[in-house]
């Protein structure tokens, strides 16, 4: 115990387990009984995103084979289109036992006490080691559906319909639990790839609470604490990634070379396998119909050239009414009522439901240290004016000292120190629904509906007013407007959508697919931009000169 009493050391003794025997996984059920989580992964061609689908499927059965033709080589991608792979697991944890005494191998001492020849020693023997696959108690089956997609540098400058190709191949995905960014360390990051990225993270905003860096290729004997080169250079890369999101994101490191089966090598790899699944099972997912799409700079500068055009049409048909008598006037001020109460009602619908919305994160990760201190570890949710509906964690070797607030609170703390001898980690995702992060603009936004319906319905009473006073029926108009009105709302549609900044999923992928947004030239796009919109609201082409 150190001089505070707070903190103690470790040993470097452990008492040897005595013989024990083999333990069985248990049969997975079948997938349609169970909780199902996708993960979407993206990088750059020959990052290592088929290799780490086919360490998964290793890692859920060890007796698996992988399938070297699902596996690129050279600088050819290996997958053109999305393609999914799915594991049924218990997520168990890799031990790995020396036969000689039937000892466990602690991985973590191995890394951080010996020296890295004895490391390196560890991981070429095959002779008298064993690798046994262990489910922790009281675990449960979970199914994983995992999609490759195509390399990011495939795009040759397409980045727009590249994602759409990537999401039109996702088109039964209802939910997105993870999305993996596979970056292979030996391989410098090119322009054309962090553009690429970029063009990701600012597109899908709300993704970027699912994402997780891995590093892949990183061989697993540069882990050992001694190589400080390669740890340095993984730094900076992650770097790179955290300041064009803007956030800090978990990050792994992984050597998926699945030619190379040394029982040590694969303890390694597994049990990282099985960290970044357990992620997918505590984060917060973004469902399909909530998914949006932020526009980027070069599609609003199309959107401003039609916004231009039928701002001013509208415009125009506005200085027409004044030539309509009163009782006209107030039926087309009616319809623009009913417009806005509409426009309202679609807020409050879109932000009025049980969808979970991410609020707070972090992870804290401790490595077993030779006489290192074992200290009490904090985080810390302060009160704020939101109530937290949910709090997930994945932890592994930590022992928890006290927790306060959480679910139903509007504050979340916990206390926890590292188990003795071995690494661990603490993983928390608080979250709310997507009722009680809105609940000021809902609030406000009904008090704004109570109100236009009030107006509503004085402009009523007063229409039906004038049309008896020039003996008109209220319930009937005249060509002319009918004609205005039908205009009105179809120009409204038109600003409506070209003043937005985001666009529903499918909707984006309908405009990419259909190569709206592509090309250097503004207007060509800005016509075929119009041209479907028009479409889609009814725009007579004698109305689009």
């Amino acid at each position: 115990m150190n001089p505070n009493g707070s903190s103690t050391t470790e040993s470097t003794t452990t008492q040897r387990p005595a013989a024990r025997q083999r333990p069985r996984l248990r049969t997975p059920p079948s997938p349609d009984r169970l909780r199902v989580y996708n993960i979407l992964l993206l990088g750059p061609t020959q990052a290592g995103k088929s290799t780490f689908i086919e360490s998964v499927k290793q890692y859920a059965d060890p007796s698996y084979v992988p399938n070297q033709a699902r596996i690129g080589n050279g600088n050819e991608s290996h997958t053109q289109e999305v393609h999914m792979e799915s594991v049924t697991t218990s997520l168990p944890i890799y031990k790995l036992y020396d036969l000689e005494d039937n000892s466990e191998i602690e991985m973590s001492r191995y890394l951080a006490e010996n020296s890295e020849r004895s490391f390196k020693k560890l991981l070429v023997r095959d002779d008298d080691l064993e690798l046994w696959p262990e489910e922790t108690p009281g675990s449960t089956f979970v199914h994983f559906r995992l999609f490759d997609t195509p390399g990011l540098d495939d795009t040759k400058g397409n980045d727009i319909q590249n994602i759409a190709r990537t999401f039109t191949g996702l088109s039964d995905v209802n939910e997105f639990h993870m999305v993996l960014i596979m970056d292979s360390h030996e391989v410098p990051l090119t322009m054309s790839q962090k553009a690429a990225f970029k063009s990701y993270f600012d597109l899908f905003e709300e993704l970027k609470s699912l994402i997780t860096i891995v590093h892949t290729k990183v061989q697993n004997i540069h882990r050992h604490h001694a190589n400080t080169k390669v740890e340095s250079k993984l730094l900076g890369r992650s770097q790179f990634f955290n300041e064009i999101m803007g956030q800090t994101v978990p990050t792994k490191r992984i050597d998926c070379d699945v030619d190379e089966n040394g029982p040590a090598h694969m303890c390694l790899t597994r049990n990282t396998i099985r960290e970044i699944l357990e992620i997918a099972t505590i984060k917060t997912p973004v469902t399909r119909n909530r998914a949006h799409v932020y526009k980027a700079v070069s599609m609003t500068s199309i959107d401003k050239i039609v916004h231009a055009k039928y701002k001013a049409k509208l415009d125009s048909v506005v200085k027409s009414c004044e030539a309509l008598g009163k009782a006209d006037q107030l039926a087309i001020k009616i319809e623009n009522t009913r417009n806005r109460i509409r426009k309202i009602q679609e807020q409050i619908d879109d932000h009025d439901t049980d969808d979970m919305l991410p609020l707070f994160e972090q992870r804290f990760d401790e490595e077993w240290t030779l006489f290192g201190w074992r200290k009490d570890q904090t985080m810390n949710f302060p009160h704020q004016e939101h109530t937290i509906n949910q709090v997930r964690v994945a932890k592994q070797s930590m022992d928890l000292l006290h927790e306060a607030g959480g679910e139903g609170h509007k504050f979340w703390e916990v206390r926890f120190k590292r188990e003795c001898f071995h690494s661990g980690y603490y993983h928390v995702v608080l979250s709310m629904t997507s009722r009680t992060k809105h609940r000021k603009e809902i609030d406000g936004w009904r008090s704004d509906l109570r109100d236009l319906s009030k107006t509503l319905e004085d402009e009523g009473k007063e229409h039906v007013k004038l049309c008896a006073i020039v003996q008109q029926n209220a319930s009937g108009s005249s060509e002319k407007l009918k004609q205005l009105k039908d205009k009105i709302s179809k120009y409204g549609k038109m600003l409506d959508f070209t003043s937005s900044l985001r666009l529903a999923l499918d909707e984006f992928l309908d405009l990419a697919n259909a190569d709206i947004y592509r090309g250097a030239d503004i207007v060509r796009s800005a016509d075929a931009l119009e041209n479907h919109l028009a479409n889609k609201f009814g725009i007579e082409w004698s109305e689009r000169s």
